[in-house]
């Protein structure tokens, strides 16, 4: 493993802005990786009313043209398993630049790559392309094909792996190198929860504020909604039974982001308008999700007095980002697992997650084995002075390796 190109790699990455919405020339970055080691390479671009007319389509969060992706493959000279290795270039933005201590273009300090994309997931991303270069330079004397999928628009909702997924670049084993670090270095996500956002409206009627009490106001029938909110959050998360999930404590959390309303301070406010998000637990499709929410929440509500009469429109928004979940024996757990023990002599852990990302679609719609493994802290992405250790992402990168070598040999495909 070369140290040195993956940490020049990493940065390099870090430094091409590649906010969701615009990552092309990330995309054209990584492609350029590939040419000289690649069996095949496969650079298009996917017109988003294509995928908006898709049934699977995730929904965005904003507005976009087209979905630029870069997939490559290296094929082994006997029959066997076709592995994916696969990570997002897309990131959120900067925000407050006077808030960072550190470049958020990217600048490494010591072991630490610190900046915008570092930990979520461009250093994953690198790691697992590093695997792919290791196993590309060892010759074609292997079972089966070993890809690698570089996909935009995972944060809003994964219109990237959908492209690669409908476009063929799929496999029967699929690791997504998203960070998964805990106290004690990188763990194996075998389960996460999805997410739903919503815009919910509620009525009431303006007065003047000296004269309150002919009024109703929207954000006091707010509260009735917020206090609904938390009593279906907490039997929904009552329900789960498995234990990664449950030791997260709130799994799937229900979060009220924005509140807007109002049109005059000497009113008695006459509408609201709350967006939130809702979690789908790991047993649910997004449909079954959005069935499920929308109808607890009306059924919460009925017999209220306000609420019978003015019923608050409960509109989906935004991306939908599924759920999944791999049995902890599969064998690809086991072999990243193995892997894992053979280069740093510790077995990780096997944990659920709070937060949607790429596996449910490779699950879900691609039909492979999938799980999460890569370098970093989730609590550092979308934070000021996100950063990714990287002596970290070249341990991650020789897991992956490892974890490819035991994939091809042992599953018997």
């Amino acid at each position: 493993m070369d140290e040195h190109r993956l940490a020049d790699r990493a940065l390099e990455l870090v430094r091409v802005p590649s906010s969701t919405g615009s990552e092309h020339a990330a995309i054209e970055l990584v492609a350029s990786w590939f040419e000289p080691i690649a069996d095949e390479i496969d650079q298009w671009s996917v017109p988003m009313s294509e995928l908006e007319a898709d049934p699977a389509y995730p929904g965005r969060e904003v507005e976009r043209t087209d979905v630029p992706v870069v997939a490559a493959r290296i094929v082994g000279h006997l029959p066997g398993p076709t592995v994916v290795l696969t990570g997002h270039v897309d990131t959120v933005p900067v925000g407050d630049v006077a808030r960072w201590t550190r470049d958020p273009r990217g600048e490494i300090v010591g072991d630490t790559l610190y900046g915008r994309g570092a930990a979520d997931m461009k250093a994953g991303l690198v790691a697992a392309v590093e695997a792919f270069t290791d196993l590309a330079d060892r010759g074609r004397d292997f079972p089966g094909e070993v890809r690698f999928v570089a996909v935009p628009g995972e944060e809003d909702g994964g219109t990237g792996t959908l492209a690669a997924i409908r476009r063929g670049w799929i496999g029967d084993f699929v690791i997504v190198a998203e960070p998964t670090a805990g106290p004690d270095g990188p763990e194996i996500v075998i389960a996460h929860g999805g997410a739903l956002t919503y815009s919910i409206g509620i009525e009431g009627r303006s007065a003047h504020a000296a004269k309150r009490r002919e009024g109703v106001s929207a954000l006091d029938q707010f509260w009735t909604v917020h206090r609904a909110l938390r009593r279906l959050e907490s039997e929904l998360n009552e329900q789960e039974q498995n234990p990664v999930m449950t030791a997260l404590g709130l799994p799937y959390p229900t979060t009220v982001g924005i509140v807007r309303g109002g049109v005059w301070a000497s009113n008695v406010m006459e509408r609201l308008t709350a967006e939130i998000r809702v979690g789908i637990t790991i047993d649910e499709s997004i449909d079954e999700a959005e069935d499920r929410f929308e109808r607890t929440l009306r059924e919460a509500l009925a017999g209220d007095p306000w609420f019978d009469g003015h019923p608050p429109t409960i509109e989906r928004t935004g991306a939908a980002f599924g759920s999944s979940s791999i049995d902890p024996t599969h064998p690809l757990v086991a072999a990243v697992g193995r892997a894992a023990v053979d280069v740093t002599g510790r077995a990780p852990s096997l944990v659920g997650a709070p937060y949607g990302c790429d596996m449910a679609l490779w699950t879900r719609i691609g039909d492979a084995a999938t799980l999460v493994y890569g370098p970093g802290n989730v609590s550092d992405a979308h934070a000021v002075d996100e950063r990714v250790s990287l002596r970290e992402t070249g341990t991650v990168a020789r897991t992956l390796t490892e974890a490819v070598d035991r994939l091809q040999t042992e599953t018997g495909m």
